[in-house]
């Protein structure tokens, strides 16, 4: 399940796109007055996405945040992973930090949702932030 942390940062990228190439910084004010991201909560999400490296965050009078790379070059698993893998993975025993079942080896169940959790991955890389409209 995604988590809202993972949908403010898909909707704060998503809006960010929509204004590639301009490259001005937006307020984060009008970010989360438009995409109706509590302000406090979307400072958070900034610094994460700056982190990963999809976003600039600059301050001062003419300061805000702006994407620090083409929106075509940003999927919409990139986005995800970054900000909560987790929230990616149909069972624990998919996820390679904390993969610690015993019977994965062994288990039909485990190479089942490997299979469809390899296609869900592909289908969330294929889309890119410049496909999308706001």
């Amino acid at each position: 399940m995604i988590t809202r942390e993972a949908d403010y940062s898909v909707r704060a990228i998503l809006y960010l796109s929509s204004k590639w190439p301009d490259g001005y910084p937006i307020a984060a004010s009008i970010l989360a007055e438009k995409m109706d991201i509590p302000y406090r909560f979307l400072r958070r999400i900034v610094r994460k996405l700056a982190d990963g490296g999809f976003v600039v965050s600059e301050r001062g009078r003419t300061g805000g945040v702006r994407l620090a790379k083409a929106p075509d070059s940003i999927s919409l698993y990139d986005v995800l992973d970054a900000i909560d893998p987790k929230a990616l993975r149909f069972n624990a025993c998919l996820d390679a930090q904390t993969a610690d079942c015993k019977r994965q080896k062994n288990c039909p169940v485990h190479t089942e949702l490997r299979a469809l959790q390899s296609v869900v991955d592909g289908k969330l890389s294929e889309v890119r932030f410049s496909q999308l409209e706001c």
